[in-house]
């Protein structure tokens, strides 16, 4: 190892772990997690062969190791772009920022939370598609329409009449399945997929769909 290498080495682990950088003093099944949560933010290094008090212990067979890392990181979805390389008996696995967040491993997304990784709940979930732009506008929320103030009984009864809900089904329950909410119980901007119509649509219908606006232009 070149001194450049060696002081690499040293100065990594004397920052510590954090939320940029993971001792992990051999690989275990756990690496998917990290490499995932790294990619969800703005990358990172994992130190295969340091404890978690930052002593060299050291990797063997680093060739064998690298070829599970890569094929660790492709598991993930979409694959996450990692790079391998030994620094003397420490395998060092940088994860640099990744293009296409969010990414998941084993069907879960996970984030860095402080020196360690946890999974992501479902609004941290949201907020990283919406900061991707990998959610569209139709599942924003709209901030002009308030389920207390727009959804009264009259407009429930239209909208449920014409999407065919049962008159037994909650209001929410039909919104969800509907796709009409965010997460967070806000209405989206959404139209039904399947063709149906928008709960409120108040824009003023043209003349030609009112008869007796007709008859007034005739006028």
């Amino acid at each position: 190892m070149t001194r450049d290498l060696a002081f690499e080495l040293a100065r990594l682990i004397a920052a510590g772990e954090g939320a940029s950088v993971e001792f992990k003093r051999s690989l275990t099944k756990d690496l998917g997690r990290g490499l995932c949560a790294f990619a969800n933010a703005r990358g990172g290094t994992v130190l295969l062969g340091v404890s978690d008090d930052g002593d060299i212990v050291g990797v063997a067979d680093h060739n064998r190791l690298k070829a599970r890392v890569l094929s660790t990181a492709r598991s993930a979805e979409p694959p996450i772009q990692v790079e391998a390389e030994s620094l003397g008996d420490v395998l060092r696995v940088v994860v640099p920022p990744q293009k296409r967040k969010p990414y998941s491993f084993g069907g879960r997304f996970f984030m860095r939370d402080g020196a360690s990784s946890r999974q992501m709940s479902n609004a941290e979930i949201e907020e990283l598609f919406y900061a991707a732009g990998r959610i569209h506008f139709d599942r924003k929320p709209c901030p002009a329409f308030s389920i207390e103030n727009d959804l009264n009984d009259e407009t429930w009864a239209r909208f449920s009449r014409r999407a065919k809900i049962p008159e037994s089904m909650d209001r929410m329950v039909a919104l969800r399945n509907l796709g009409l909410l965010d997460s967070h119980d806000r209405v989206t901007h959404a139209r039904n997929r399947h063709g149906r119509p928008k709960m409120a649509d108040k824009r003023p219908k043209m003349a030609k769909n009112r008869p007796e606006l007709r008859q007034k232009d005739a006028e």
